[in-house]
């Protein structure tokens, strides 16, 4: 299992999206992603939308007003 971190913080849709799918791509069942977002839409809709739609478990939380990690799981 490896975890990895992906800051996205300054990014918005769909540079946000690009970003999580580059790095999902190369994931191995058990691998864990921590993302850091500022953008809203992504964080609180396109990314985890995306994540369980390709069999991925997702976490989202704020971490201060503004910015979320989201903690993904490739299942």
């Amino acid at each position: 299992m490896t975890r990895r971190t992906l800051d996205i913080r300054g990014k918005v849709c769909p540079h946000c999206l690009i970003a999580v799918k580059k790095e999902a791509d190369t994931m191995k069942p058990g691998d864990d992603l921590m993302v850091t977002c500022d953008h809203a839409p992504a964080a609180t809709k396109n990314i985890p939308v995306y994540a369980k739609e390709n069999g991925m478990s997702v976490e989202t939380k704020t971490i201060t007003p503004g910015t979320w990690e989201l903690h993904i799981t490739k299942k």
